[in-house]
């Protein structure tokens, strides 16, 4: 199970939440490290960023939740062992916006927000809405970055993973376009985590 408890100090629709994470986690297993390592490093990017001990574990929250909706997608499109087609990928890119219909307790109603764009990008060429730098919440900026973090160093059906370094180059390198630098910049300060 991916690595969130619920806490006194969490609402009561973590729980709900978590039946969906439980869910995703019993169909692939890898989802559960994936999520529980996302959160993880939305935690040390928060620090990194100086925000309270509350908003990271928010951020923590959303950390585990971002995926959810690609529960509501075939086994076919997730396990594709090669790249997917066009029609695929317009399936793919529906995930922020199942999960935010997913996760609709009025509890999560800022890490839902978070959900939703955290495949946005500052250059306006990310996904469901094509937001621009300032109309993506900080907490989704946070969310892409340790995402795409956590899925370059890990091994994926499609290819395996790359090494930390190399990762780190690529956030870099996405950084303005891909990216918020200021979020990137946080990450990168700390060293480089486990994977």
């Amino acid at each position: 199970m991916a690595a969130l408890q619920k806490t006194p100090a969490e609402p009561a629709g973590t729980a709900t939440a978590m039946a969906l994470v439980e869910e995703m986690d019993r169909r692939d297993p890898a989802t559960a490290r994936h999520s529980s390592r996302v959160a993880r490093y939305c935690h040390e990017i928060a620090h990194g960023l100086g925000l309270s001990a509350t908003h990271a574990s928010r951020l923590g929250v959303a950390g585990v939740l971002h995926d959810v909706g690609k529960a509501a997608l075939p086994d076919s499109i997730l396990n594709k062992p090669g790249p997917l087609d066009e029609a695929e990928w317009v399936e793919m890119r529906r995930h922020p916006e199942l999960g935010a219909e997913m996760v609709k307790d009025p509890d999560l109603s800022d890490v839902r927000a978070w959900m939703l764009a955290h495949h946005e990008r500052p250059d306006g060429r990310g996904y469901p809405r094509g937001l621009t730098a300032a109309e993506i919440p900080l907490e989704a900026r946070v969310l892409a970055v340790a995402d795409a973090y956590e899925a370059m160093t890990s091994d994926r059906v499609y290819r395996p993973a790359l090494g930390r370094d190399h990762a780190r180059r690529e956030l870099r390198r996405g950084a303005g376009s891909q990216f918020d630098p200021t979020v990137v910049e946080a990450f990168l300060a700390e060293p480089a985590p486990e994977c």
